[in-house]
């Protein structure tokens, strides 16, 4: 399974969906609610329209589009005619909702349907650094070969959270030296993000102030 038994009795609702669930972080604004409902298929809470509130005067009205389109967003993925394809669509859908939606460029839908389709995303994890790895790689391949695309400043992001999360599952396969390399791939593409877009700013930070993402081992990539 996608989640960690140390954060088990955390994320009950979120193993029914599949999916990793981040620690609670005491930090403003968000708390990790943001990353959460970014990053989570079916997310413990939702927004609200006192969330506006917390962001800087100059983002909110992008950041009340940004809650419409999460709230009625659609995917235009087929459903899976497999058990791994159908396992793995709630994984991908999460992925092109948040492209949908915090994104803002022409035929954004299109291009964000037509990258998750061919995207690296498992259905499970298994407790294993190399999936998170290998979801990342496949998004930082993509960002070097389509450096101008709109989609890059997510897939920053993206990329950021996987490595934060092979970052933890590292620390208990107790590979130091893949730490090191995960931390500093974390440190580079959360930079990025926040630079690209102040909206994926927002979400990057809730991330940052995150205690864990997968599995809570004490440690944070940010000062390792």
């Amino acid at each position: 399974m996608r989640i960690s038994g140390q954060a088990l009795l955390l994320a009950c609702s979120a193993l029914a969906a599949g999916v990793p669930h981040a620690s609670i972080a005491v930090g403003p604004p968000f708390g990790g609610r943001l990353y959460a409902v970014v990053s989570h298929w079916v997310p413990d809470e939702h927004l609200s329209a006192k969330d506006v509130s917390r962001v800087t005067p100059a983002l909110r009205t992008r950041f009340e589009r940004f809650m419409q389109c999460m709230a009625a967003f659609r995917s235009r993925l087929p459903e899976g005619t497999t058990f791994f394809a159908r396992a793995a669509l709630p994984h991908q859908r999460t992925l092109e909702r948040a492209l949908v939606c915090l994104v803002e460029a022409p035929r954004i839908a299109e291009l964000a349907a037509d990258y998750t389709r061919r995207a690296r995303i498992f259905y499970e994890w298994e407790g294993l650094s190399s999936s998170p790895l290998a979801e990342g790689e496949f998004a930082e391949a993509y960002i070097v070969d389509h450096q101008d695309s709109p989609l890059v400043p997510y897939l920053n992001l993206f990329v950021a959270e996987r490595m934060r999360s092979a970052f933890e599952l590292l620390a208990g396969e107790r590979d130091q030296a893949g730490m090191v390399a995960a931390a500093k791939r974390y440190r580079t593409f959360i930079d990025r993000a926040r630079k690209a877009d102040p909206m994926i700013g927002l979400v990057a930070d809730d991330l940052d102030g995150l205690a864990f993402v997968y599995a809570n081992v004490g440690k944070h990539p940010r000062d390792f």
